[in-house]
Protein backbone atom coordinates (compact mmCIF):
# COMPACT_ATOMS: atom_id res chain seq x y z
CA UNK A 1 0.00 0.00 0.00
CA UNK A 2 0.99 3.41 -0.85
CA UNK A 3 1.34 6.16 2.20
CA UNK A 4 -1.85 7.09 3.40
CA UNK A 5 -2.96 10.35 3.80
CA UNK A 6 -3.51 11.64 7.60
CA UNK A 7 -6.83 10.70 9.04
CA UNK A 8 -8.13 14.45 9.76
CA UNK A 9 -11.14 13.69 11.96
CA UNK A 10 -10.13 12.06 14.98
CA UNK A 11 -6.96 13.72 14.74
CA UNK A 12 -8.88 16.80 14.66
CA UNK A 13 -10.99 15.39 18.14
CA UNK A 14 -8.03 14.37 19.61
CA UNK A 15 -5.79 17.48 18.94
CA UNK A 16 -8.58 19.75 20.37
CA UNK A 17 -10.47 17.57 23.42
CA UNK A 18 -8.64 19.19 25.93
CA UNK A 19 -10.89 22.06 27.45
CA UNK A 20 -13.61 21.16 26.08
CA UNK A 21 -17.00 21.32 28.15
CA UNK A 22 -19.83 20.68 25.11
CA UNK A 23 -18.14 17.91 23.12
CA UNK A 24 -20.32 18.10 19.54
CA UNK A 25 -17.88 17.04 16.91
CA UNK A 26 -18.37 12.86 17.41
CA UNK A 27 -21.14 10.70 15.94
CA UNK A 28 -21.73 7.64 18.26
CA UNK A 29 -24.70 7.08 20.22
CA UNK A 30 -23.86 7.20 24.47
CA UNK A 31 -22.47 4.49 25.42
CA UNK A 32 -24.14 1.75 27.37
CA UNK A 33 -23.01 -0.30 30.35
CA UNK A 34 -23.48 -4.26 31.26
CA UNK A 35 -25.71 -2.40 34.01
CA UNK A 36 -27.34 -0.38 31.32
CA UNK A 37 -28.13 -3.67 29.14
CA UNK A 38 -29.54 -5.34 31.75
CA UNK A 39 -31.58 -2.52 32.84
CA UNK A 40 -32.86 -2.32 29.36
CA UNK A 41 -33.77 -5.97 28.88
CA UNK A 42 -37.10 -7.19 28.52
CA UNK A 43 -36.07 -10.44 30.72
CA UNK A 44 -33.35 -9.08 33.10
CA UNK A 45 -32.32 -12.47 34.12
CA UNK A 46 -31.35 -14.03 31.42
CA UNK A 47 -29.63 -10.83 30.24
CA UNK A 48 -28.07 -10.87 33.46
CA UNK A 49 -26.87 -14.40 33.29
CA UNK A 50 -25.58 -14.15 29.56
CA UNK A 51 -23.05 -11.11 30.73
CA UNK A 52 -21.72 -13.18 33.70
CA UNK A 53 -18.44 -13.83 32.79
CA UNK A 54 -16.99 -15.47 35.78
CA UNK A 55 -17.12 -18.47 34.18
CA UNK A 56 -16.38 -17.89 30.20
CA UNK A 57 -13.27 -19.53 29.59
CA UNK A 58 -10.77 -17.04 27.30
CA UNK A 59 -9.52 -19.06 24.74
CA UNK A 60 -9.62 -18.41 21.01
CA UNK A 61 -12.96 -18.33 19.74
CA UNK A 62 -14.17 -19.50 16.53
CA UNK A 63 -12.11 -17.74 13.12
CA UNK A 64 -15.62 -17.21 11.38
CA UNK A 65 -17.27 -15.64 14.68
CA UNK A 66 -19.40 -16.95 17.12
CA UNK A 67 -22.48 -18.97 15.67
CA UNK A 68 -24.74 -16.83 18.23
CA UNK A 69 -23.17 -13.49 17.60
CA UNK A 70 -23.69 -14.32 13.90
CA UNK A 71 -27.16 -15.09 14.39
CA UNK A 72 -28.35 -12.09 15.84
CA UNK A 73 -26.33 -10.04 13.00
CA UNK A 74 -28.26 -11.97 10.47
CA UNK A 75 -31.86 -11.20 11.87
CA UNK A 76 -30.78 -7.42 11.35
CA UNK A 77 -32.00 -8.01 8.10
CA UNK A 78 -34.56 -9.85 5.99
CA UNK A 79 -35.13 -13.46 6.33
CA UNK A 80 -32.86 -14.47 3.23
CA UNK A 81 -29.96 -13.44 5.42
CA UNK A 82 -28.51 -15.67 7.50
CA UNK A 83 -25.80 -16.31 9.82
CA UNK A 84 -23.74 -17.99 6.85
CA UNK A 85 -23.86 -14.70 5.23
CA UNK A 86 -21.75 -12.94 8.36
CA UNK A 87 -18.45 -12.77 8.91
CA UNK A 88 -17.66 -10.68 12.03
CA UNK A 89 -15.09 -8.10 12.30
CA UNK A 90 -13.02 -5.48 14.22
CA UNK A 91 -15.14 -3.37 14.00
CA UNK A 92 -16.54 -1.34 10.64
CA UNK A 93 -13.00 -0.44 10.22
CA UNK A 94 -11.44 -3.69 9.68
CA UNK A 95 -14.51 -4.85 7.71
CA UNK A 96 -13.90 -1.80 5.29
CA UNK A 97 -10.16 -2.53 5.00
CA UNK A 98 -10.77 -6.19 4.62
CA UNK A 99 -12.83 -5.71 1.38
CA UNK A 100 -10.65 -2.96 -0.25
CA UNK A 101 -7.29 -5.25 0.54
CA UNK A 102 -9.40 -8.31 -1.14
CA UNK A 103 -11.30 -6.78 -4.00
CA UNK A 104 -8.76 -3.93 -5.16
CA UNK A 105 -6.14 -3.94 -7.08
CA UNK A 106 -3.65 -2.16 -9.62
CA UNK A 107 -5.56 -0.75 -12.28
CA UNK A 108 -8.89 -0.70 -10.49
CA UNK A 109 -11.30 2.33 -11.09
CA UNK A 110 -13.62 3.33 -7.67
CA UNK A 111 -16.40 5.56 -7.67
CA UNK A 112 -16.94 6.87 -3.94
CA UNK A 113 -20.29 9.24 -2.73
CA UNK A 114 -18.99 12.16 -1.82
CA UNK A 115 -18.95 13.32 1.41
CA UNK A 116 -18.70 9.97 2.79
CA UNK A 117 -16.97 8.80 5.66
CA UNK A 118 -13.54 9.48 5.05
CA UNK A 119 -12.10 5.92 5.71
CA UNK A 120 -13.95 4.89 2.50
CA UNK A 121 -11.85 7.28 0.01
CA UNK A 122 -8.44 7.36 1.69
CA UNK A 123 -8.19 3.34 2.24
CA UNK A 124 -8.83 2.58 -1.61
CA UNK A 125 -6.34 5.91 -2.90
CA UNK A 126 -3.85 4.12 -0.62
CA UNK A 127 -3.93 0.83 -2.64
CA UNK A 128 -1.61 1.24 -5.63
CA UNK A 129 -2.91 1.90 -9.05
CA UNK A 130 -6.03 2.24 -8.24
CA UNK A 131 -8.20 5.51 -9.46
CA UNK A 132 -10.83 7.21 -7.05
CA UNK A 133 -13.66 8.96 -8.78
CA UNK A 134 -16.26 11.10 -6.95
CA UNK A 135 -20.36 10.44 -7.07
CA UNK A 136 -20.86 14.12 -5.66
CA UNK A 137 -24.23 14.94 -3.51
CA UNK A 138 -25.81 18.21 -4.66
CA UNK A 139 -25.62 20.10 -1.18
CA UNK A 140 -27.21 22.68 -3.05
CA UNK A 141 -30.77 20.54 -3.44
CA UNK A 142 -31.44 18.95 -0.18
CA UNK A 143 -28.02 16.20 -1.10
CA UNK A 144 -29.83 14.78 -4.26
CA UNK A 145 -28.20 12.14 -5.26
CA UNK A 146 -28.13 11.94 -8.97
CA UNK A 147 -28.44 8.31 -11.01
CA UNK A 148 -27.26 10.03 -14.46
CA UNK A 149 -24.06 11.49 -12.89
CA UNK A 150 -22.93 8.17 -11.41
CA UNK A 151 -23.88 6.06 -14.61
CA UNK A 152 -21.75 8.40 -16.30
CA UNK A 153 -18.83 8.27 -14.27
CA UNK A 154 -18.51 4.36 -14.96
CA UNK A 155 -15.53 3.54 -16.78
CA UNK A 156 -14.31 0.48 -18.67
CA UNK A 157 -11.90 -0.18 -15.57
CA UNK A 158 -14.36 0.41 -12.95
CA UNK A 159 -14.51 -2.52 -9.96
CA UNK A 160 -16.53 -0.81 -7.41
CA UNK A 161 -19.29 1.60 -5.77
CA UNK A 162 -18.60 3.22 -2.68
CA UNK A 163 -21.49 4.37 -0.74
CA UNK A 164 -22.37 5.40 3.07
CA UNK A 165 -25.92 4.98 4.32
CA UNK A 166 -26.86 6.67 6.45
CA UNK A 167 -24.35 9.27 4.56
CA UNK A 168 -21.79 10.82 7.28
CA UNK A 169 -21.70 13.59 7.47
CA UNK A 170 -24.92 14.36 6.34
CA UNK A 171 -27.79 12.19 8.13
CA UNK A 172 -29.02 11.66 4.41
CA UNK A 173 -30.07 8.31 2.83
CA UNK A 174 -30.97 6.83 -0.43
CA UNK A 175 -34.06 6.29 -1.50
CA UNK A 176 -35.50 2.98 -2.18
CA UNK A 177 -35.65 3.65 -6.09
CA UNK A 178 -32.11 4.67 -6.07
CA UNK A 179 -30.88 2.43 -3.96
CA UNK A 180 -32.80 -0.03 -6.61
CA UNK A 181 -31.17 1.54 -9.34
CA UNK A 182 -27.55 1.74 -8.10
CA UNK A 183 -28.28 -2.18 -7.47
CA UNK A 184 -29.10 -2.62 -11.11
CA UNK A 185 -26.18 -0.65 -12.05
CA UNK A 186 -23.94 -3.00 -10.16
CA UNK A 187 -25.16 -5.59 -11.90
CA UNK A 188 -25.47 -4.55 -15.13
CA UNK A 189 -21.58 -3.79 -15.56
CA UNK A 190 -20.48 -6.48 -12.93
CA UNK A 191 -19.29 -4.39 -9.94
CA UNK A 192 -18.76 -4.84 -6.51
CA UNK A 193 -21.01 -2.75 -4.25
CA UNK A 194 -19.55 -1.70 -0.92
CA UNK A 195 -22.09 0.29 1.32
CA UNK A 196 -21.03 1.29 4.82
CA UNK A 197 -24.28 0.89 6.99
CA UNK A 198 -22.64 1.95 10.68
CA UNK A 199 -25.91 4.47 11.28
CA UNK A 200 -28.09 1.46 10.19
CA UNK A 201 -30.96 1.55 11.60
CA UNK A 202 -31.48 4.82 12.67
CA UNK A 203 -34.10 6.12 10.60
CA UNK A 204 -35.37 9.48 12.23
CA UNK A 205 -38.54 10.50 10.51
CA UNK A 206 -41.90 8.98 11.71
CA UNK A 207 -42.18 6.74 8.40
CA UNK A 208 -38.29 4.99 8.64
CA UNK A 209 -39.50 4.39 12.62
CA UNK A 210 -41.99 2.16 12.18
CA UNK A 211 -40.66 0.80 8.65
CA UNK A 212 -36.88 0.17 8.24
CA UNK A 213 -35.84 0.78 4.60
CA UNK A 214 -33.67 -2.20 3.33
CA UNK A 215 -30.33 -2.59 3.69
CA UNK A 216 -28.77 -2.99 0.10
CA UNK A 217 -27.84 -6.76 0.84
CA UNK A 218 -31.65 -7.13 1.36
CA UNK A 219 -32.12 -6.19 -2.31
CA UNK A 220 -29.12 -8.73 -3.73
CA UNK A 221 -28.90 -12.00 -4.91
CA UNK A 222 -26.12 -14.41 -4.58
CA UNK A 223 -25.04 -13.91 -8.33
CA UNK A 224 -24.71 -9.67 -6.77
CA UNK A 225 -21.36 -8.60 -5.84
CA UNK A 226 -22.71 -6.75 -3.11
CA UNK A 227 -21.39 -6.17 0.54
CA UNK A 228 -22.49 -4.12 3.62
CA UNK A 229 -20.72 -3.34 6.45
CA UNK A 230 -21.60 -2.11 10.04
CA UNK A 231 -20.69 -2.62 13.93
CA UNK A 232 -21.89 -2.23 17.64
CA UNK A 233 -20.18 0.98 17.57
CA UNK A 234 -22.94 4.08 16.40
CA UNK A 235 -26.93 3.11 16.33
CA UNK A 236 -26.00 0.16 19.56
CA UNK A 237 -23.88 2.46 22.07
CA UNK A 238 -20.99 -0.36 22.27
CA UNK A 239 -17.76 1.35 20.91
CA UNK A 240 -16.25 -0.12 23.13
CA UNK A 241 -16.74 -3.51 22.12
CA UNK A 242 -15.08 -2.75 18.79
CA UNK A 243 -17.57 -5.66 16.80
CA UNK A 244 -18.19 -5.57 13.13
CA UNK A 245 -19.27 -7.52 10.40
CA UNK A 246 -19.33 -7.71 6.51
CA UNK A 247 -22.38 -9.20 5.46
CA UNK A 248 -22.67 -10.74 1.99
CA UNK A 249 -24.81 -13.33 -0.19
CA UNK A 250 -21.92 -13.68 -2.36
CA UNK A 251 -20.15 -17.23 -1.23
CA UNK A 252 -16.59 -15.96 -3.42
CA UNK A 253 -15.93 -12.74 -1.66
CA UNK A 254 -16.78 -14.39 1.86
CA UNK A 255 -14.33 -16.92 0.50
CA UNK A 256 -11.56 -14.05 -0.14
CA UNK A 257 -12.45 -12.42 3.22
CA UNK A 258 -12.33 -15.16 5.66
CA UNK A 259 -9.05 -16.62 3.95
CA UNK A 260 -7.46 -12.75 4.58
CA UNK A 261 -9.47 -12.50 8.00
CA UNK A 262 -6.64 -15.81 9.35
CA UNK A 263 -4.06 -13.74 8.77
CA UNK A 264 -5.02 -10.30 10.06
CA UNK A 265 -8.26 -10.94 12.50
CA UNK A 266 -8.31 -14.63 13.33
CA UNK A 267 -10.81 -14.13 16.10
CA UNK A 268 -12.62 -11.88 18.33
CA UNK A 269 -12.69 -11.33 21.68
CA UNK A 270 -15.15 -14.02 23.70
CA UNK A 271 -16.32 -11.19 25.83
CA UNK A 272 -17.09 -8.55 23.42
CA UNK A 273 -18.65 -11.19 21.23
CA UNK A 274 -21.04 -12.16 23.88
CA UNK A 275 -22.11 -8.58 24.85
CA UNK A 276 -23.12 -7.56 21.36
CA UNK A 277 -24.75 -11.11 20.92
CA UNK A 278 -26.82 -10.09 24.08
CA UNK A 279 -27.40 -6.32 23.10
CA UNK A 280 -29.03 -7.51 19.73
CA UNK A 281 -30.95 -10.41 21.03
CA UNK A 282 -34.73 -9.39 21.12
CA UNK A 283 -34.67 -8.88 24.70
CA UNK A 284 -32.03 -5.92 24.16
CA UNK A 285 -32.39 -4.76 20.76
CA UNK A 286 -35.84 -2.74 20.20
CA UNK A 287 -35.28 -0.75 23.88
CA UNK A 288 -31.83 0.26 22.48
CA UNK A 289 -32.61 1.46 18.88
CA UNK A 290 -35.71 3.09 20.77
CA UNK A 291 -33.57 4.82 23.30
CA UNK A 292 -31.33 6.38 20.90
CA UNK A 293 -33.98 7.73 17.98
CA UNK A 294 -35.44 9.61 21.14
CA UNK A 295 -32.32 11.23 21.92
CA UNK A 296 -31.56 11.91 18.42
CA UNK A 297 -35.32 12.98 17.90
CA UNK A 298 -34.96 15.10 20.67
CA UNK A 299 -31.39 16.99 19.21
CA UNK A 300 -32.63 17.29 15.27
CA UNK A 301 -35.56 19.24 17.03
CA UNK A 302 -33.51 21.63 19.04
CA UNK A 303 -30.73 21.95 15.70
CA UNK A 304 -33.55 22.52 13.16
CA UNK A 305 -35.07 25.46 15.48
CA UNK A 306 -31.50 26.89 15.88
CA UNK A 307 -31.42 26.99 12.14
CA UNK A 308 -34.26 28.86 11.93
CA UNK A 309 -33.68 31.22 14.37
CA UNK A 310 -30.68 31.87 12.81
CA UNK A 311 -31.61 31.70 9.23
CA UNK A 312 -29.58 33.31 7.06
CA UNK A 313 -26.32 32.74 9.40
CA UNK A 314 -26.92 28.91 8.54
CA UNK A 315 -28.25 26.01 7.18
CA UNK A 316 -28.61 22.52 6.75
CA UNK A 317 -29.96 19.42 5.33
CA UNK A 318 -31.75 18.03 8.20
CA UNK A 319 -31.05 14.56 8.44
CA UNK A 320 -33.17 11.60 7.90
CA UNK A 321 -30.92 8.83 9.62
CA UNK A 322 -27.84 8.40 11.29
CA UNK A 323 -25.98 10.22 14.70
CA UNK A 324 -24.31 13.73 12.11
CA UNK A 325 -25.40 16.35 10.93
CA UNK A 326 -23.54 18.66 8.33
CA UNK A 327 -24.42 22.58 9.53
CA UNK A 328 -23.35 25.46 7.18
CA UNK A 329 -22.83 29.02 8.49
CA UNK A 330 -22.23 32.50 6.54
CA UNK A 331 -21.25 35.73 7.61
CA UNK A 332 -23.73 38.97 7.07
CA UNK A 333 -22.79 39.19 3.64
CA UNK A 334 -23.95 35.44 2.95
CA UNK A 335 -20.54 34.02 2.00
CA UNK A 336 -19.53 30.76 3.83
CA UNK A 337 -17.20 31.32 6.84
CA UNK A 338 -13.63 29.76 7.07
CA UNK A 339 -14.97 26.48 8.70
CA UNK A 340 -11.74 25.58 10.30
CA UNK A 341 -11.13 29.22 11.97
CA UNK A 342 -14.70 28.52 13.00
CA UNK A 343 -14.68 25.76 14.70
CA UNK A 344 -11.34 26.82 16.82
CA UNK A 345 -12.91 30.15 17.70
CA UNK A 346 -15.56 28.50 19.03
CA UNK A 347 -14.09 26.01 21.33
CA UNK A 348 -11.39 28.91 22.49
CA UNK A 349 -14.51 31.14 23.47
CA UNK A 350 -17.53 28.66 24.62
CA UNK A 351 -15.37 25.34 25.10
CA UNK A 352 -17.97 23.61 22.50
CA UNK A 353 -16.16 21.10 20.21
CA UNK A 354 -17.47 20.84 16.11
CA UNK A 355 -15.83 18.70 13.38
CA UNK A 356 -14.83 21.26 10.41
CA UNK A 357 -16.44 20.10 7.08
CA UNK A 358 -13.58 20.90 4.76
CA UNK A 359 -10.24 19.92 7.08
CA UNK A 360 -12.36 16.33 7.56
CA UNK A 361 -14.45 15.46 4.77
CA UNK A 362 -12.70 17.23 2.13
CA UNK A 363 -10.36 14.83 0.55
CA UNK A 364 -10.95 15.43 -3.35
CA UNK A 365 -8.03 17.82 -3.24
CA UNK A 366 -9.55 20.79 -4.36
CA UNK A 367 -8.28 22.45 -0.78
CA UNK A 368 -11.19 23.59 1.10
CA UNK A 369 -13.13 24.95 -1.23
CA UNK A 370 -14.99 21.20 -0.40
CA UNK A 371 -17.54 22.23 2.04
CA UNK A 372 -16.43 25.15 3.25
CA UNK A 373 -18.35 26.47 6.09
CA UNK A 374 -19.95 23.33 7.08
CA UNK A 375 -19.45 21.76 10.58
CA UNK A 376 -20.50 18.72 11.33
CA UNK A 377 -22.67 18.05 14.79
CA UNK A 378 -23.40 15.00 16.38
CA UNK A 379 -27.30 14.31 16.77
CA UNK A 380 -26.94 11.31 18.90
CA UNK A 381 -24.96 13.25 21.84
CA UNK A 382 -26.92 13.96 25.26
CA UNK A 383 -29.98 16.64 24.68
CA UNK A 384 -28.57 18.60 27.93
CA UNK A 385 -24.87 18.87 26.01
CA UNK A 386 -26.76 19.74 22.62
CA UNK A 387 -29.06 22.45 24.45
CA UNK A 388 -26.45 23.95 26.04
CA UNK A 389 -24.28 23.82 23.31
CA UNK A 390 -26.68 25.73 20.89
CA UNK A 391 -27.06 28.64 23.05
CA UNK A 392 -23.15 28.77 23.35
CA UNK A 393 -23.22 28.85 19.43
CA UNK A 394 -25.95 30.55 19.39
CA UNK A 395 -23.99 33.49 21.34
CA UNK A 396 -20.98 33.38 19.50
CA UNK A 397 -22.61 33.77 16.11
CA UNK A 398 -23.44 37.22 17.66
CA UNK A 399 -19.92 38.07 18.48
CA UNK A 400 -18.20 36.34 15.91
CA UNK A 401 -19.84 37.09 12.54
CA UNK A 402 -21.26 40.54 13.97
Amino acid sequence: MTELAPFALPKWIKSNKDNITLPLAGSATPGLSIQDLIDLSTDKQTTTANLSFQTLKLNLGPFAGSEPLRKQIAALYDETITAEHIFPTHGTTGANALVFQNLLSAGDHVIAMYPCYTQLISLPKSVPGVEVSYWTLDLQNQAQPDIQALKDAIKPTTKMIILNNPNNPLGTILPLKTQSEIVALARQHGLTLLVDEIFRPLFHDNTHQTQIPPSFIDLSTASDKIVVTSSMSKAWGLSGTRIGWLATKNAAILSQCFDRGLYTIMALSSIDSAIAAEALSDRCRPQIRSKHLDIAGRNIALLDSFVSRHAGLCSWVKPQGGGTGFVRFFDRMGVPVDDVEFCRAVKVAKGVLLAPGSLCFGTRGAGEADFRGYVRVHVTVDPEVMERALVAIGEFLGEYIG
